[in-house]
């Protein structure tokens, strides 16, 4: 069944301009655009939550960007992981999974297609083309989220925000960044004057600058050796 959209078509990008779509067959890409209709994300919006009687939603992102976060009731939030045009959201409910300890927020407003979780499953049971690239993508953001895991554990502050600001920059596909120091401490559960501390360390390198909630990275060679510096060590 195809839907209509209140959304505006010409404001969204081609569907098959998202990385995961991209990686399905013609055939496979036209079933999935029969159940998936375009939304617009806007910026600290919540995705995937649970609601009763409300089927879950699955979202392929195509110019938003959206933050993984893992939620524990003893401590505050943090950020485990960036999703941009490269995936999607929610996969977890299609495949019959929850998890409630994690929460995904918008970081970058911008556009998405969205699919009932229940249409998509039963694509994915049809279709095991469909299903094996949803299970590599899978893999590789389990791949990313440990090498996260492992900065947080390992680094020191400037390391971890210089790999933030990479991976920001990747999804983001700019390398000018709508991000206040407040949203940077939030995601590397830090406090506000160490982003501050460590971004004046990243200017003084000629790396960056910022100003008014906007980061503009002037060198990405330098900061991707700075996000890196811990294997050097």
């Amino acid at each position: 069944m195809t839907r209509h959209s209140t959304v505006p078509p010409d404001a969204f990008v081609n569907f098959s301009t998202n990385g995961l779509v991209f990686q399905l067959s013609k055939e496979d890409q036209n079933r999935l655009q029969q159940i998936c209709q375009p939304v617009a994300l806007t910026q600290g919006q919540s995705l995937c939550l649970p609601e009763a009687n409300v089927p879950s939603k699955v979202y392929f992102l195509a110019d938003a960007c959206v933050t993984l976060w893992v939620k524990n009731p003893d401590h505050a939030p943090l950020a485990v992981g960036l999703i941009g045009s490269e995936g999607a959201v929610g996969l977890g409910a299609a495949l019959g999974q929850s998890a409630t300890h994690l929460h995904f927020e918008v970081l970058t407003a911008g556009r998405a297609w969205y699919a009932d979780s229940h249409e998509l499953q039963h694509l994915l049971q049809a279709h095991p083309t469909m299903l094996w690239a949803v299970a590599r993508y899978l893999w590789q953001m389990a791949h990313d989220i440990a090498n996260m895991a492992a900065s947080i554990q390992g680094d020191d502050i400037p390391t971890r925000l210089a790999a933030w600001l990479v991976l920001c920059a990747h999804r983001a596909h700019s390398h000018k960044l709508s991000l206040t120091q407040e949203q940077l401490a939030r995601m590397l559960g830090v406090r506000r004057v160490s982003i501050t501390l460590a971004a004046v360390e990243l200017k003084g390198k000629g790396i960056l600058d910022y100003k008014r909630g906007t980061i503009d990275i002037h060198d990405m060679e330098g900061l991707l050796k700075q996000a890196s510096a811990c294997n050097a060590r």
